[in-house]
């Protein structure tokens, strides 16, 4: 999505490719302290570039949100709330579910992974494009139907990457969700895609990759830039060889490439899942092991409150209407009135100018 202008208003989305391209706005509501809105910001970073990345919406109601998010093409609405029992995630589908309410057991913020890492990355223009994908052990998890609904919903969050179409240039950045079975938790890592060249020596590889040494400014010809190999440290041996069919970014035959983490981190556990949005029947919960029986009496109740629901909104909506009409009923007799009471003026006034009506001349 290009950038735009301070003050610039935002352009619709007009094509049908647009409009099926998963979208979500993500928000804290309720009191947080300064790490949770952190993570807020980090997290929209992994949805880039479709993602709300400066909104400010913690005063807004959810029904603003669902008036909003058919004209904005916007598929998901991510809340993160600070409860006195930790950090939770609530991810839910406009506009008709489900809901899945996670309890964040863990997370760390950029500033803590990358003090970790030997020679942390440029981003560039790496959330120009949006994050490839990757689930780790969520098949085969028989007797646990909330694994496999855990995954569709964090598939529903990304686009579909089109084999046939995607440029590998476009592939910059990697999201790994990793089911823990023994746990039942998701980890959650944000990796970026650095790309190495090979074949060359270390000197010309650092030149090739736009990099200048500390101690380039003491040599004095380019036999001693090729001779010097210990001007600066190497950690290209990291990461994996690998042949390219196409070309990568500047890359055209091999590559040496790895993952380097960007942050956040998160251990995520499935509390609840509704079938609705922000509520509706409950599918499962962590806490709480239902017989089948009950399972059927939740969802009768569920649907005898919808169907009173719906009925209600009926009602109020033939008394909207009915005032509605009586308003304009209203408006009509008054606009009757005033013409009569324009029309007897004008009357009176055509008998004073013609003198019928009034006294007649004495002779």
């Amino acid at each position: 999505m290009p950038k735009r202008k301070k003050g610039e208003v935002g352009e619709l989305d007009t094509t049908e490719q647009d409009k099926a391209t998963p979208k979500s706005i993500v928000i804290f509501r309720g009191e947080v302290g300064p790490k949770v809105r952190a993570l807020m910001h980090e997290w929209r970073n992994i949805f880039l570039p479709w993602s709300s990345k400066s909104l400010h919406g913690e005063n807004r109601s959810l029904r603003d949100f669902l008036a909003v998010a058919s004209l904005l093409s916007v598929s998901h609405l991510q809340l993160f709330s600070a409860p006195p029992g930790g950090t939770s995630l609530r991810i839910m589908r406009f506009s008709s579910g489900p809901t899945l309410s996670f309890r964040v057991e863990s997370f760390m913020l950029r500033d803590d992974v990358l003090p970790l890492q030997r020679r942390p990355p440029g981003l560039g223009d790496a959330f120009d494009t949006a994050s490839t994908v990757i689930f780790n052990n969520f098949s085969g998890h028989q007797g646990r139907p909330h694994v496999a609904a855990m995954e569709a919903t964090f598939r529903s969050l990304f686009p579909t990457i089109q084999i046939q179409r995607v440029k590998t240039s476009d592939i910059r950045r990697v999201v790994l969700f990793q089911y823990e079975p023994s746990t039942d938790v998701v980890e959650v890592r944000h990796y970026l895609v650095v790309a190495k060249a090979v074949g060359l020596t270390r000197t010309v590889k650092k030149l090739f990759e736009g990099k200048v040494p500390t101690k380039f400014g003491t040599l004095d010809k380019v036999d001693d830039v090729l001779g010097k190999e210990g001007a600066w440290s190497d950690t290209d041996g990291e990461g994996e060889e690998v042949p390219l069919a196409t070309p990568y970014r500047a890359h055209k035959e091999k590559c040496r490439v790895k993952l380097a983490e960007l942050g956040p981190r998160l251990t995520l556990q499935l509390v609840k899942m509704e079938s609705g949005f922000a509520g509706g029947e409950v599918l499962y919960h962590h806490h709480v092991t239902k017989t089948t029986e009950e399972v059927l009496t939740n969802a009768r109740k569920v649907r005898a409150r919808k169907a009173v629901k719906l009925k209600r909104r009926a009602a109020q909506d033939e008394r909207v209407q009915a005032k509605r009409a009586a308003q304009g009923e209203r408006a009509d007799r008054k606009k009757r009135r005033v013409e009569g009471r324009q029309g007897d003026d004008d009357a009176l006034s055509i008998h004073e100018d013609t003198g019928y009506g009034g006294d007649g001349d004495e002779n």
